[in-house]
């Protein structure tokens, strides 16, 4: 009994080793896409997921652009975020190199 007890945790390390090794890499990371991403972000078109990848941008601050694009019709500068509620400076810093419109 006590070697199989051996056995069996032997296994389910090598288990949870995998996982966590598969997570490291970037298999779960919904950030992983951003880094990696070599077009730009159009924030006239960009539905909530895409723009939550942004730094510093959640899904709430992504529905607001989204809201806000909606309701005032599309972004005529990639500045004109600064217009949504919790966008700021810092946020379009981080990430103005991967927005377009």
């Amino acid at each position: 009994m006590i070697k199989f007890s051996k056995i069996l945790l032997v296994c389910l390390t090598f288990t949870f080793a995998s996982l966590s090794f598969a997570e490291s890499a970037g298999g779960n990371d919904p950030n992983a896409n951003v880094n990696q991403v070599d077009e730009r972000i159009d924030i006239n078109h960009a539905d909530i997921k895409t723009l939550s990848l942004l730094k510093g941008i959640g899904m709430k601050k992504a529905a607001a652009i989204v809201k806000y694009r909606n309701e005032n019709g599309k972004f005529i500068s990639v500045e004109d975020l600064l217009n949504v509620t919790g966008i700021g400076e810092q946020i379009l810093a981080l990430n103005k190199s991967k927005l377009t419109i």
